[in-house]
């Protein structure tokens, strides 16, 4: 099954807007007009380890706006075909890797969307979310992952130390 509606997001992130891509049954064409009659799709979703699908009721909604199975057509003349979908917050909840998710409609293709979960966060435009590489705890990290440079590290503050000592007791011989 192909996947065209690929996202990575934090584990755990909530109020998540998606958008899809939906075509005529032809492929030929972007698909209009699914939000004039809801109650004719259905959506679902599976994350990794889950035993059992969940339904999500698609809902009307407005574009800019979440909330969970809110479906909105972006742009009827601009972006033909192109909607917003509101991805329910136990979706993208922490405690699975993945979650798949399906919506359909009569003679509509929609791809699956895939939704990759990770314990960072990827918009994070400094440490990708890291927050313990930030200050003493990113030399000890550094430190731990490359080794060879800690030993080049190690010398040059031994040469540093050499030359302080030296110094100093230039200093208290004079």
């Amino acid at each position: 099954m192909p996947v065209q509606h690929n996202y990575t997001m934090k584990a755990g992130t909530s109020s998540k807007l998606l958008l899809v891509y939906a075509t005529s049954a032809d492929g030929t064409s972007g698909k209009t007009g699914l939000t004039k009659n809801l109650s004719t799709g259905s959506a679902a979703y599976i994350r990794e380890g889950d035993s059992a699908a969940h339904r999500v009721p698609i809902v009307e909604g407005r574009v800019g706006e979440w909330g969970s199975g809110a479906l909105s057509e972006v742009d009827l003349e601009l972006l033909p075909g192109v909607y917003q979908f509101g991805a329910p917050n136990e979706m993208v909840a922490e405690g699975s890797a993945r979650a798949l998710l399906l919506i359909r409609f009569p003679e509509t293709v929609i791809k699956p969307v895939e939704i990759n979960l990770v314990a960072y966060d990827p918009q994070d435009s400094e440490r990708i979310g890291v927050w313990s590489l930030a200050g003493h705890k990113r030399h000890e990290f550094l430190r731990q992952a490359l080794p060879r440079f800690t030993e080049m590290e190690l010398a040059m503050g031994e040469q540093a130390e050499k030359e302080l000592t030296a110094k100093i007791t230039t200093k208290k011989e004079s």
